[in-house]
């Protein structure tokens, strides 16, 4: 019998109403017909997810597992989310909240080039926490922007990125951008990740660009690009993947449908090859709960077949008075991603970043 992946899924109660949907998502996303359409016995016993455990959580809700023949999902991105969240998503009060693989699933992805060990070990950094920021706002001239790296640089700032907003209309742009602020951060530490977006086509010409000048990786938003281009990009490409995640929103933010947090920013983004995943911190202007975002981080490190762990990079709303709280949550093994506190510090970004490292933990 094939290997199978179990997918787990929160719908809505009770349980004979529960169980009903557990067996419609069994049937829909596989061979997609009636209960009692006349399927032949190695389709109906080969091919139709089985459905298992039914377990009530909290509000009304319950617990389904469905189990899927690995195979339907080939060992590509597209395939899975097309074979457990596929029509499913449609259905509202329908949430993914875990994939379970087999090994055999797992074995056809590469997963992080570098990691968090290979992050530390480029940057020569051990035994605490990395800070980055983003280059902002959008608007500024590339000498503004070349500046605030260079300053976040000499402040002992560990990565500094593109927002996610910072797009360039044409390739000449791009270039021009990116190497002026490359050739600001240039002799120190600091690694510098541009935001790798525009047209599709131009996607891995625009990559290439990058790691020719010598930089280490890119920001990139997979909810925009692609799951999968990421993977490919990643697969092809030795480079460092700063999963940012604009967009991303539509598939979590409802805690009733979609896909959990963790699972979509954690276990799916390493999955398609990020090796930092970006999300907003816990009191920040995002409605994350403290809870939601260790599961992020935790997901991220978990164990995922041979694939790498990879460094969570809580965002938004952090400031030097909730250092202590970001120790406690994440520990050494994070990224902090300070924005707007740190280059709005009275001495400035250089200032900031020095301000920063002091509250680190180590």
């Amino acid at each position: 019998m094939s290997e199978r992946l179990i997918a787990v899924y929160e719908v809505p109660g009770p349980a004979a109403e529960a169980e009903k949907t557990a067996r419609a998502i069994a049937f829909e996303e596989t061979v997609e017909v009636p209960f009692e359409f006349p399927l032949p016995s190695r389709i109906r016993e080969g091919i139709v997810g089985q459905t298992g455990t039914l377990a009530p959580v909290e509000n009304g809700r319950f617990r389904v597992e469905i189990s899927f023949p690995a195979s339907l999902a080939g060992g590509r991105i597209g395939a899975l989310l097309n074979l457990v969240f596929g029509n499913a998503s449609i259905w509202p009060g329908v949430r993914l909240v875990d994939i379970r693989f087999p090994e055999s699933f797992l074995s056809a992805f590469s997963g992080p080039n570098y990691g968090a060990a290979g992050l530390r070990a480029l940057l020569g950094v051990q035994g605490r926490p990395l800070l980055a920021t983003a280059l902002k706002p959008m608007g500024s001239t590339e000498a503004e922007l070349a500046e605030s790296a260079a300053a976040f640089a000499r402040g002992g700032g560990d990565i500094v990125k593109d927002d996610q907003n910072i797009v360039d209309a044409t390739f000449a742009a791009f270039r021009s951008r990116v190497s002026r602020i490359a050739s600001a951060v240039s002799g120190t530490k600091c690694l510098y990740f541009p935001h790798l977006s525009g047209p599709q086509e131009e996607l891995e010409e625009r990559l290439r660009f990058v790691l020719g000048l010598g930089l280490k990786g890119v920001l990139i938003c997979p909810a925009i690009v692609g799951l999968d281009a990421m993977r490919a990009l990643a697969d092809r490409r030795k480079a460092v993947f700063m999963a940012h995640p604009a967009y991303s929103g539509a598939f979590y933010a409802e805690r009733s449908h979609g896909i959990e947090h963790s699972l979509y920013l954690g276990t799916l983004m390493r999955l398609a090859g990020a090796d930092i995943t970006v999300f907003p911190n816990a009191g920040g202007r995002f409605a994350f709960t403290p809870a939601e975002c260790r599961a992020i981080a935790e997901r991220g490190r978990a164990p995922l077949g041979g694939l790498a762990p990879i460094f969570p990079a809580p965002g938004g709303g952090m400031n030097l008075d909730n250092t202590a709280a970001m120790a406690a949550d994440f520990g050494t093994d994070a990224i902090w991603l300070v924005g707007g506190r740190l280059l709005m510090h009275p001495g400035g970004p250089e200032a900031g970043a020095r301000a920063f490292r002091e509250k680190m933990p180590s």
